[in-house]
């Protein structure tokens, strides 16, 4: 938390959930003040809010972390590949217009560092479940690996968030000991933390 406080320039409460793989989503509207301390807000994997001045976090080691942002709205995802055959970015962004009015047009987003092709050979059954959705380009899948940061950033562009929004991040989580990796350390591993936070202009 002092590390986000740092960025954000003052301590702020921090939302988090215990994540399930799925497409649940939790809204966070501000009825009360909230306490700068870590709060989970059940079994979800993503947090939305246009509350400013709240952190929502996603916890990593190999899955790829994706924050939405929109001048009034922000979201973090937490994007495995169980997740995105579920359409867990469409979910949100669909969520994201109902709720809030704000289309994935008006959205940048942020792809972190998740597992790299590299160490991501996968069975048929993680590619057949991904080919359902429409994605911007068809290069995700090669030699049978899957590059997710690819195939989720052609999934957003296929959603309607403009080119010059999706951002990724490069590197591969199992390649570096500068990341936690599941795939590399097993049970052992540690997690990657990722926050986004709503700073009104």
């Amino acid at each position: 938390m002092e590390s986000i406080a740092a960025l954000v320039g003052a301590p702020v409460p921090v939302l988090w959930a215990e994540q399930r793989h799925g497409t649940t989503s939790f809204v966070y509207g501000q009825h009360a003040p909230l306490p700068v301390a870590a709060h989970c807000v059940g079994q979800c994997d993503a947090i939305i809010t246009a509350e400013p001045h709240v952190a929502l976090l996603v916890l990593t080691a190999d899955c790829l972390p994706v924050a939405l942002v929109g001048e009034e709205v922000v979201a973090i995802v937490h994007a495995g590949w169980r997740g995105l055959a579920a359409d867990i970015l469409g979910a949100v962004l669909r969520r994201i217009g109902n709720e809030f009015g704000v289309s994935p047009g008006q959205l940048t987003a942020i792809l972190g560092v998740g597992v790299g092709p590299c160490h991501y050979p996968v069975g048929t059954e993680v590619r057949e479940a991904l080919a359902v959705h429409p994605v911007a380009w068809s290069d995700w899948s090669v030699d049978g690996a899957v590059d997710l940061s690819r195939w989720a950033a052609g999934r957003l562009l296929a959603l309607g968030v403009p080119p010059g929004g999706v951002l990724r991040l490069a590197g591969c989580t199992a390649c570096s000991d500068r990341y936690h990796s599941y795939r590399r350390d097993g049970a052992g591993a540690g997690r990657q933390w990722s926050a986004v936070v709503l700073t009104p202009r």
